[in-house]
């Protein structure tokens, strides 16, 4: 066999959650590898405007209370609790690496009463906010002497009776197929909202489904009130916070509450449906917006200052994923069985902080406080064992190589397929069919859609037949994973005979108290449950309904 590269660990992503797993890893003495199926320091372009801490409260009871009702009590609580209690640490340790935060007259990072939270919590930096934390944790990275290649595509995870061994993966910058041994594995490239959206999907959750892992809960999705209409700009929810405003197009103001959870205001601009966001009188705070706007008026030639815009809600992330434990371990079937050595962080993983929605902030707080219990724990984990299964990772290489060469080839036969309208089809299939509000019916019509595109899919044409730099390959191969997940949502939500969060069915209206639990799938539709972790002692922190 071939030189094979060898790794304590391995993240895939290249946003925030993977940096910070990938810098908690290396720090604890792991050797890292960050790979990216993009160019290096794309990141995260999510409309992530703060993360949520209580700073200025006495206690953590309040903002865990807030986020197990915002998340229709399908939260794992004690996981909830454990997050909460590291948030002050997280705003801590980003201050302290270079992230400018607002501040208030104390010197204090201000906190704002934002989108789902009874009391002021979120800390940001407006519309920088993401592009600072990215930045200050590639930093960190580097600091630490993590690894990081761009480019590079991850195509089958390589294990043997559910321990990882490897990965299989097709560098783009030289058209190779390398294999690589690790002993953990980390996944933290990102969701599937792309198959809603258009945009792109991250494939390390379609990889460990397609390792025979079943996955958690992705009949949940979460809702950005504040898409431009027609467009798919997003503006930031912490707007609000600071005086932006609601109205309907006659100026009448949006009867609905700023500050109620982002599931409440979709909810409120999808039946009223002619809301317009006005940002003209936010005073001083206009300046933590100044990108936003200047977004929207090269993009859209809207001038925020002195118009209002039209606004309509989008999918914007997906709260499902990878089941996982505190650690970031991912979860088989069951709490007390992990696949040894995978672990996953960020909107990849599924790690009960958010049930069934999920308030601002908390996508932050999950993807920062989430990276470093998973690259910790992997690290500790990479000390206490050795690589395995070259053998296993040999074979993998040959087979993964027949079947990429054979997908490359097309179809010979039948009309040409091309990826660009296809997840045109993808697209419309799911914002017609698994939209806001759904049904047996239309469930049924979308899985039926998404049988028949899959077929289409596997015929598709690829004008580059070449590796090297083949940005159709990754395309078609993001179809897809798209496609795959968009199929295991659908069965998931029809599963799912209640609405919950939000998850909203017109034919079953109400909660049903008999289905309070996680809902499974996995590549071959098969479904299964697992039970919501209740507090540290084995009660209700929370019970339903308080």
């Amino acid at each position: 066999m071939e030189y094979v590269e060898a790794w304590d660990i391995i993240v895939i992503g290249d946003g925030p959650a993977a940096l910070r797993a990938a810098a908690a890893a290396a720090k604890g003495g792991a050797s890292t590898l960050m790979m990216s199926s993009d160019s290096l320091g794309v990141g995260n372009d999510s409309a992530i405007d703060g993360i949520a801490a209580p700073l200025k409260e006495s206690t953590t009871k309040s903002h865990r209370d807030d986020t197990i009702r915002a998340g229709a009590y399908l939260c794992d609580q004690d996981i909830v609790s454990m997050r909460i209690s590291q948030a002050t640490r997280q705003v801590d340790l980003l201050e302290r690496w270079g992230v400018i935060f607002r501040r208030d007259a104390d010197g204090i990072p201000l906190v704002r009463k934002a989108s789902g939270h009874s009391l002021p919590r979120l800390a940001g930096a407006g519309d920088s906010m993401i592009r600072e934390t990215q930045q200050i944790l590639e930093e960190q990275c580097m600091k630490h002497g993590v690894v990081r290649r761009g480019d590079q595509i991850p195509l089958e995870l390589v294990h043997t009776n559910e321990q990882i061994n490897g990965l299989i993966a097709l560098d783009l910058t030289t058209g190779s197929l390398n294999s690589l041994q690790t002993k953990c594995l980390i996944i933290a490239d990102g969701g599937y909202e792309g198959v809603w959206t258009g945009t792109k999907v991250g494939l390390g959750l379609d990889l460990a489904m397609k390792a025979g892992l079943a996955v958690r809960d992705l009949e949940f999705v979460a809702w950005a009130p504040l898409a431009v209409k027609g467009t798919n700009v997003v503006l930031p929810i912490g707007m609000l916070a600071d005086g932006a405003t609601l109205h309907h197009s006659n100026g009448t103001p949006l009867d609905v509450e700023l500050t109620a959870d982002s599931t409440k205001l979709s909810e409120a601009i999808i039946s009223k449906g002619d809301v317009v966001l006005d940002a003209r009188d936010m005073g001083e705070s206009s300046v933590w917006w100044s990108q936003t706007f200047e977004l929207v008026l090269q993009r859209l030639g809207i001038n925020m200052k002195k118009q209002t815009v039209s606004v309509q809600p989008r999918v914007a992330t997906t709260i499902g994923g990878i089941a996982t434990d505190e650690h970031g371990r991912a979860v088989i079937g069951r709490w007390s069985r992990w696949f040894t050595g995978l672990y996953a962080a960020g909107d990849s993983a599924c790690s009960g902080l958010h049930g069934a929605g999920l308030i601002a902030g908390n996508r932050l707080l999950d993807a920062v406080a989430g990276g470093a219990a998973a690259g910790e724990h992997a690290a500790e984990h990479a000390k206490k064992t050795s690589h395995t299964g070259r053998a296993t990772i040999e074979a993998a290489l040959g087979a993964v190589e027949a079947d990429l060469d054979f997908d490359m080839a097309g179809a010979e036969e039948g009309p040409v397929q091309r990826v660009g309208p296809l997840y045109s089809k993808l697209s419309d299939i799911m914002q017609s069919n698994m939209g806001h509000m759904k049904d047996a019916t239309s469930l049924q019509s979308a899985l039926d859609s998404l049988e028949a595109l899959a077929d289409s899919a596997s015929k598709v044409h690829l004008d580059d037949s070449g590796r090297l730099y083949n940005t159709n390959l990754l395309e078609s191969l993001r179809l897809k994973a798209g496609i795959r997940l968009a199929i295991a949502s659908t069965r998931s939500a029809m599963s799912r005979t209640e609405s919950r969060g939000t998850h909203q069915r017109s034919d079953f209206e109400e909660e049903d108290a008999e289905q309070l639990h996680h809902t499974l799938v996995d590549s071959e539709g098969n479904l299964s449950t697992l039970a919501i972790r209740k507090g540290a002692s084995g009660t209700w922190t929370l019970a339903p309904g308080e």
